[in-house]
């Protein structure tokens, strides 16, 4: 079982060589500073955001406008659209949301997920998806905002299946679209090359310490980057 895991990863990572990411909008002065939380579903992304938007006294959102996750279509646009449609789909919701964000007089936001999400969750399925998204992205990267600063969160794959197992209705049903170990494994993998490809990726061990030691870590990360 260890040896396959190991050639798991090691096809994750040789997928997505020779790809690149293009030059995105150069980092804006003005504030809010935005800290994006990314990782597998399961990993705490959730339950870390709002410990540290309370901890720090700031706003706390999606990385994904409220206004695209109406229940009907959030569940249509993941379960039954064309890939690409769902990407462009949700890539928009992403644009928007950092548009909005400009707009606010907040100095930090805590974001769950961004369209690092959008990425990660086409590259895990295919890099010819991740190639043409990429293909996609480029003649319009230099007006598209990335986040400051991205707390990558890494829990192995039985962490993430028993977290997942406590949750319910679609909330579980969405997050076990993609619970399998090889494409943890090519997310992983994702957020891995994402690192090389981008600064200000920071990865965060979950399976060691509790939730409240991982906020406290989380929480001195952010406030090194905000000040």
């Amino acid at each position: 079982m260890g040896s396959a895991s190991a050639k798991n990863r090691v096809g994750a990572s040789a997928a997505f060589k020779g790809l690149s990411l293009p030059r995105f909008a150069r980092e804006r002065t003005a504030r809010p500073l935005v800290v994006a939380v990314e990782g597998p579903n399961g990993a705490g992304k959730t339950t870390l955001c709002h410990s540290l938007a309370s901890a720090l006294g700031v706003p706390f959102c999606l990385g994904t406008d409220p206004a695209w996750f109406t229940k009907t279509l959030k569940e249509r646009m993941i379960r039954d659209a064309e890939w690409h449609a769902s990407a462009m789909f949700f890539l928009s919701g992403c644009f928007e949301q950092m548009r909005l964000l400009r707009e606010r007089s907040q100095r930090l936001v805590i974001m769950d997920r961004s369209l690092w999400s959008t990425l990660a969750v086409h590259g895990s399925e295919s890099a010819d998806r991740l190639t043409a998204l990429i293909g996609m992205l480029r003649p319009l990267a230099r007006l598209i905002q990335v986040p400051h600063l991205t707390l990558v969160l890494e829990a192995s794959f039985a962490t993430c299946q028993s977290r997942i197992a406590k949750k319910t209705g679609p909330a579980r049903a969405l997050d076990e679209l993609t619970a399998t170990e090889a494409f943890h494994q090519r997310e992983r993998a994702f957020y891995r090359w994402l690192s090389g490809q981008t600064r200000n990726v920071i990865f965060m061990n979950v399976d060691q310490g509790t939730a409240a030691e991982v906020a406290r870590q989380a929480l001195d990360l952010v406030r090194k980057k905000a000040c």
